[in-house]
């Protein structure tokens, strides 16, 4: 078991398909190894119907906020996790104020590029299809500004992939690669740097 630490305050933007696996591995493995942490959800979005198989969500969740959705699962349930949803979206350096680490996992460049200014550790989780690509604090800033162009929000699932039947599971690569480095990062090591690849 971990030794007495102080917990750090981590922020994941996004709760999609990455964040909803990520928030699934890592909060039962901090519960097990007893590392505390207070964690806080910032997704503006509802759950839609259109959301379930490739994310986190049932039935019940839908028209609720993904945040407020993926914080109830383990309310009243964990002892050295404390989760706070803020049903809001990344659109300025001031919201990133306050944390010690932070994952980002959504689909546009502008909010990527806010935490890729930061001093603080950040990890950028992104997939597309069954392709992910991670990049962190500790990659080449030439290539992490080289591999952020502009582009329209996409989904995790390349177009016309589900109405096909072929749901993609990237998204689930890229969520584990977070929970090992966020895990890494709590106990004090340097996480993982960052990876590329397909299924």
């Amino acid at each position: 078991m971990q030794e007495e630490t102080l917990s750090k305050n981590v922020l994941i933007v996004g709760a999609g398909g990455i964040g909803t696996t990520l928030v699934d591995l890592l909060v039962p493995a901090l519960e097990r190894i007893q590392l505390k942490a207070n964690i806080t959800l910032m997704d503006g979005d509802i759950v839609e119907t259109t959301n379930l198989g490739h994310q986190r969500f049932t039935q019940a969740n839908v028209g609720i906020h993904k945040v407020s959705a993926l914080s109830s699962r383990y309310a009243g349930k964990t002892e050295y996790v404390e989760l706070t949803p803020a049903a809001e979206n990344l659109r300025t350096a001031q919201q990133l104020e306050g944390y010690d680490l932070v994952v980002i996992c959504v689909d546009r460049p502008h909010p990527r590029r806010l935490v890729h200014t930061l001093q603080t550790p950040w990890v950028d989780l992104r997939c597309s299809g069954d392709g992910w690509m991670i990049l962190s604090s500790d990659s080449d800033a030439s290539l992490v500004e080289q591999m952020t162009p502009d582009h329209e929000p996409m989904s995790c699932q390349v177009k016309g992939a589900l109405d096909a039947g072929n749901l993609e599971f990237g998204f689930s690569v890229a969520g584990t690669f977070g929970a090992q480095w966020l895990i890494q990062n709590l106990r004090g090591r340097r996480g993982p740097i960052q990876s590329m690849g397909s299924l």
